[in-house]
């Protein structure tokens, strides 16, 4: 018997659009993905992921607007089947541990962003994901 996987529904939060389009364009060319579309702040997150319920929610930390991480603390109350994972040019401590805290299945650098995909689906499948970059920053604290 073939098993039919539901294809894994994934919204960015994330400034910056090119990055968005090189994500949209790499989910599309790997399947298996449906890309939700691009916010350019955490702001009305909450509010489009109860429409569009995505799996996974790839979320910047550095953004104009609603501080991410609240929204993210937000999003776990309203929609406790989207996983966060973190995708972030900034790579500090605090910034792990308070994504963390808030609920964040994982946290890449931008640098690291070659493997987000792979990230995306381990996320999805409830494996907490954490790229070399920022687990370097955190083991070495």
């Amino acid at each position: 018997m073939v098993r039919i996987r539901k294809p894994i529904k994934v919204l960015c939060v994330d400034d910056n659009s090119l990055l968005g389009e090189a994500l949209e364009i790499n989910l599309d060319l790997a399947g298996g993905f449906k890309w939700l579309g691009r916010l350019d702040n955490a702001d009305d997150l909450v509010k489009v992921a109860r429409v569009k319920s995505p799996d996974v929610v790839l979320l910047d930390i550095d953004m104009p607007g609603r501080d991410p991480i609240e929204a993210l603390e937000e999003l776990r109350e309203a929609v406790p089947k989207a996983r966060v994972l973190m995708l972030s040019g900034l790579v500090r401590n605090d910034l792990i541990e308070r994504s963390i805290d808030a609920g964040a299945w994982g946290y890449l650098s931008k640098n690291d962003a070659i493997g987000v995909i792979a990230a995306i689906e381990r996320v999805a499948h409830g494996e907490f994901v954490m790229g070399p970059e920022a687990e370097a920053t955190y083991l070495a604290r």
